[in-house]
């Protein structure tokens, strides 16, 4: 009787393992990609750009990572050109809500020749 219990367990074991060995490469890509594009570790922009950059290239959309990348560093200096303080509330806010703005606008681009429809007109 225990056999098919234990049998069940291990396979949602493996199961959870496998999930979080799969996503580790796609963390490690859009970490150097946020890199790429100016935002630092250990900053409030890094936690925004890692959650939209993952999630881009987890759906296979690789030129949305680098747009939304981009977008994170282009955040990140117009929030401080506005004159908030980083890793305040208001700052990460600002940061959260230029991203927003920017994917909304990035994912009606025609993702195939990574044109943003913003700079596009």
């Amino acid at each position: 009787m225990r056999t098919p219990y234990f049998a069940a367990l291990m396979a949602a074991g493996v199961a959870i393992a496998a999930t979080a060995y799969a996503a580790q490469p796609v963390q490690g890509q859009a970490e150097q990609t946020c890199v790429q594009h100016g935002v630092q570790p250990r900053s409030a922009a890094w936690e925004l750009c890692l959650s939209h950059v993952t999630r881009a290239y987890e759906w296979g959309e690789r030129t949305l990572a680098n747009q939304l990348a981009r977008a994170a560093g282009d955040a990140r200096e117009n929030c401080l050109e506005r004159g908030q303080r980083p890793e305040t509330q208001g700052y990460r806010a600002c940061v959260n809500k230029e991203i927003e703005a920017r994917s909304e606008l990035l994912i009606l681009g025609d993702d195939q020749s990574g044109v943003n429809v913003a700079e596009a007109r």
